[in-house]
């Protein structure tokens, strides 16, 4: 769940994810180091020397253990690493799973604009509507304005799990359901629809949540810090990603270095996209269908 911190957790799906993007960029990936690395409050950003810019989000947890390593060693600079090392997971950092997963969104950006996935572009989650229209969901992490668009759906009964309990008054504003965190397990077993935030990708629990999930219901993950090549996501039958890729690298590390957060990010320096599962979806509507005519 979110809030509780386990990177090890995540280490597979990363680790499948470098092992494309270095097929992909073979011999290249020698040269590419990194030109700036900003740790914010809620993201933390990179820039590499091909230009491209990739962002995921910084866990309270880390930045609390990072406070206590720093004042006990010194680590060495990452201005100037070389990519493979950020990739390697051997980084001496208190930030290197996170950097790493910033890296490797950045790798990805070029993948996405060569075509080489289904992509709907400029759209989130919702616009797919008939995986949420009617359906039960359970959303792990509370995103606000992506719960309201659901309801406008016509969503059935939306549950989200959250370890802020300040997010509860949010959530039930919008019209959710606020469920504790120790009710995980029950909650997703339940669910038709489970959508995880990216955060569940860099505070390391996604891999324990998907096993939560029923085999039949969709799963849908959200935020740019899933922005990554998708394979190791759609093998653990995650039907849809929502996230966004950096347009403008200079402009999101001066955006998060002044402590920005999504929404200043989203207006100036990302553009959504909805990255689709196509194999899977065309599944679950054939199931949907035979059930409807089964009645």
């Amino acid at each position: 769940m979110t809030g509780h911190f386990n990177q090890s957790n995540s280490l597979s799906i990363l680790n499948e994810a470098a092992d494309v993007l270095r097929c992909h960029y073979g011999a290249a990936m020698e040269s590419l180091f990194v030109e700036r690395l900003v740790v914010g409050v809620f993201f933390t950003g990179v820039k590499l020397s091909n230009g491209s810019g990739g962002v995921a989000y910084t866990p309270p947890e880390t930045v609390a253990d990072a406070g206590r390593q720093i004042l006990r060693e010194d680590f060495p600079p990452i201005s100037g690493m070389p990519v493979q090392d950020v990739l390697s997971g051997t980084l001496s950092s208190p930030f290197a799973h996170i950097l790493r997963l910033a890296a490797i969104n950045a790798l990805s950006v070029p993948l996405f604009r060569e075509e080489r996935y289904v992509l709907a572009e400029n759209t989130d989650l919702s616009d797919v509507s008939h995986l949420f229209a009617g359906r039960r969901i359970c959303m792990v992490g509370a995103i606000i304005p992506l719960l309201k668009r659901l309801k406008e759906l016509g969503a059935g009964k939306i549950q989200v799990i959250d370890y802020k309990k300040e997010s509860r008054s949010e959530v039930e504003s919008a019209c959710g359901e606020f469920v504790s965190p120790e009710h995980t397990a029950k909650t997703l077993a339940q669910c038709e629809t489970a959508v995880f935030t990216g955060a569940t990708v860099a505070n390391g629990t996604i891999e324990s949540l998907l096993q939560l999930v029923p085999r039949e219901a969709v799963v849908a993950v959200a935020g740019p810090t899933a922005g990554f090549v998708p394979g190791p996501l759609f093998r653990r039958r995650v039907a849809l990603v929502g996230t966004a890729i950096v347009t403008d690298s200079d402009a999101a590390l001066e955006i998060i270095a002044e402590g920005g957060g999504a929404y200043r990010l989203f207006g100036r320096c990302f553009k959504k996209i909805n990255v689709l599962n196509e194999e899977r979806i065309e599944q679950l509507t054939r199931r949907d269908n035979d059930r409807r005519a089964t009645g």
